[in-house]
C-alpha cells in the first residue's frame, strides 16, 4: 500500500505550522496559515478557549497531512507515487481515504461529462505560465499529449490504481482545495462547533454565523478589477466557489492565453468568461461546476448547473453577467 514517508508528513507539517497565525476577538477566533501553495482561513465562533485550540491543532494537522498525501509537487507523495510508476503494468494499492477521494473524482467526472478531468497532467505539463517567456506547445505536440490524457484511461479497482501508459499523470488540483474545506467543516461539527466558515484559496463553505450577524457575508470579485468585489453573497449553510483565469495569463501575438484548459482539446479556455461563481451545499460541487461551467461557456455552463439541485450560479462574461434563477436570493438587498 503506498504511502508518503514519515518525514515528508512531518517536514509538510512543520511548514505549514510555521506559517499558522491565530486572532481571537471575544467568542471568535480565526486561524490563518498557508498551504497546498494558497492561503488558509479558518474562522469559527466558540465560548471554549481549549475547543478552540484543540480545533486549531487538529486542523492544521489535518491540513499539512492532507498535502503530503496528495500534492503532484511532491515526489513521494501518494499522487508523486501513482504519477512516477505510470506505464509499469503494476497495480498500486490504495488505503481507504485515497480509494475515497479517488472515486469522488470518478463521480465529478461523470458529473461534467469529463469537462472535469483529474488525469489530464500530461497538459498541464507542456504548458508552462512560468516561464519568460511562457511556452506555448505545437499543435502536434498537444496532440500527442491528448493521448497521454484523460480519466477514462485510468485504470481502477477496489483500493487500487493503475496508470497503464509511460506519461500518464494525475492531478487532484481540482478537487483538493474543495474536498479539504468540505472535511474541515465537518471536523468543526465534530468539535461541537456550529459557526464556521472555512477559505481555502476562495474556496469557501460556510456554517452558522460570525457574532453579531445573521449570516456569513462573501464577497465576489470583479474579474476586470482584481481586489474589488461587485457584490456579495449571504450564506449560513452553503459553498461558494469562483473560477477564473484574470489572476495568470499571458498574451502573445495579441492572443490572451488563460491557465485554464479544457482537457478536450488541450487549449486555454477561450470563450469569452471571465468568472464562474458557484454557491452550493458542499465546496467540491461548487468548484468543480464553477470550473466546468468556465470552461463548457455560459450557455452549457448555466446548463449544466441547472441541472444539479440546490445550485445556483452567476458567469461573467466579457459582455454580461448571467444568472440562474435564484442566485440574487443570495444577494443582500
Amino acid at each position: 500500500m503506498i504511502q508518503p514517508p514519515v518525514s515528508l508528513i512531518s517536514s509538510v507539517s512543520a511548514r505549514v505550522r510555521d506559517s499558522m497565525q491565530v486572532e481571537v476577538r471575544g467568542n471568535y477566533h480565526r486561524i490563518t496559515c498557508r498551504a497546498m501553495s494558497t492561503p488558509v482561513n479558518i474562522a469559527f465562533v466558540t465560548s471554549s478557549t481549549a475547543m478552540a485550540q484543540d480545533l486549531g491543532r487538529a486542523a492544521i494537522d489535518w491540513i499539512a497531512r492532507f498535502e503530503a498525501r496528495y500534492s503532484r509537487f511532491l515526489p513521494e507523495s501518494i499522487v508523486g507515487q501513482i504519477n512516477a510508476r505510470g506505464g509499469g503494468g503494476d497495480w498500486l494499492d490504495l488505503d481507504e481515504d485515497g480509494d475515497r477521494l479517488l472515486s469522488l473524482c470518478a463521480e465529478m467526472h461523470c458529473l461534467t461529462r469529463g469537462v472535469f478531468d483529474p488525469a489530464a497532467l500530461p497538459l498541464l505539463r507542456i504548458w508552462d505560465w512560468k516561464a519568460d517567456p511562457p511556452r506555448i506547445p505545437s499543435e502536434s505536440e498537444i496532440r500527442a499529449t491528448l493521448e497521454l490524457s484523460g480519466w477514462n484511461k485510468v485504470e481502477r479497482r477496489p483500493r487500487g490504481i493503475r496508470l497503464p501508459i509511460t506519461g500518464m499523470g494525475i492531478d487532484l488540483g481540482g478537487i483538493g482545495k474543495e474536498f479539504s474545506v468540505d472535511q474541515l467543516v465537518s471536523m468543526a461539527r465534530s468539535f461541537g462547533i456550529a459557526d464556521v466558515m472555512i477559505d481555502i484559496g476562495q474556496d469557501i463553505r460556510v456554517t452558522g454565523h460570525p457574532p453579531g450577524k445573521d449570516a456569513w457575508h462573501i464577497g465576489l470579485e470583479e474579474p476586470d478589477r482584481p481586489g474589488e468585489c461587485w457584490t456579495g453573497v449571504r450564506l449560513t449553510d452553503q459553498a461558494v466557489a469562483t473560477s477564473g483565469d484574470y489572476f495568470r495569463s499571458f498574451t502573445r501575438d495579441g492572443r490572451r492565453y488563460g491557465h485554464i484548459l479544457d482537457p478536450r482539446t488541450g487549449l486555454p479556455v477561450s470563450n469569452t468568461c471571465q468568472a464562474v461563481s458557484v454557491i452550493a451545499p458542499n465546496c467540491v460541487i461548487a468548484g468543480i461546476l464553477s470550473t466546468a461551467a468556465f470552461i463548457l461557456g455560459a450557455e452549457e455552463g448555466l446548463k449544466l448547473i441547472r441541472e444539479q439541485g440546490g445550485a445556483e450560479a452567476c458567469i461573467t462574461t466579457e459582455y454580461a453577467r448571467h444568472q440562474t434563477r435564484r442566485f440574487s436570493s443570495y444577494v443582500p438587498a
